[in-house]
């Protein structure tokens, strides 16, 4: 922001999340009104009203001009996250064990949910849309794949410090263990993480 809008540092503030994420604030009206003027709002929560605002992707030009996996990629690693973990029963002979896998994004605006599926089935990824938790999930093995091989993560991005399984680390380096546990799922099964889960 500072280049690319010349700006002083002193109008960006920088701070940290309680959840340790990077916080940056631009204090610019003139920046915030020519984003959205020319971009939309940014804002997809419900207002105090219940109403949700008036968001939608830009769908058409991501895909003219070919940017569709770029904004995937930013979209999912900032809102998105990766699933694998294992999952057990209990049973009369020993029970039985499996593994829990996925790729998904968070995002509550419908409207913002059907366009960002719409994007994927674009790239021949099949999603689904989960309006009761707010996401949009790939579970699919060979879905899972594609959306590795065409989108992935930003490199640096990390899992928050409050993931259960898998904290601080990177989210496409999680993707890639999703992805080697199709081949090898005993690795993941014998990981420390999951003893508790027992």
């Amino acid at each position: 922001m500072i280049q690319c809008f010349a700006l002083p540092e002193s109008r960006v503030r920088l701070g940290t999340t309680q959840d340790g994420l990077i916080l940056a604030i631009v204090d610019s009206k003139e920046i915030g009104t020519a984003l959205t003027k020319r971009f939309g709002t940014f804002r997809t929560l419900r207002y105090e009203s219940g109403e949700l605002p008036k968001a939608h992707l830009p769908v058409e030009e991501l895909l003219q001009y070919n940017v569709a996996e770029d904004f995937l990629r930013a979209a999912f690693s900032c809102d998105g996250g990766v699933n694998l973990y294992v999952a057990r029963r209990k049973g009369a002979r020993g029970g039985s064990q499996w593994l829990i896998r996925g790729v998904y994004l968070a995002c509550a605006h419908p409207t913002l949910r059907k366009q960002y599926c719409d994007l994927l089935h674009s790239l021949g990824i099949r999603v689904r849309n989960v309006a009761g938790d707010g996401k949009v999930k790939i579970e699919i093995e060979k879905d899972i794949r594609t959306f590795h091989q065409k989108i992935g993560f930003i490199g640096g991005v990390r899992i928050t410090h409050t993931s259960r399984f898998w904290p601080e680390i990177e989210k496409q380096q999680l993707l890639e263990q999703l992805i080697q546990s199709y081949d090898s799922p005993r690795d993941v099964y014998s990981l420390q993480q999951f003893e508790q889960v027992r």
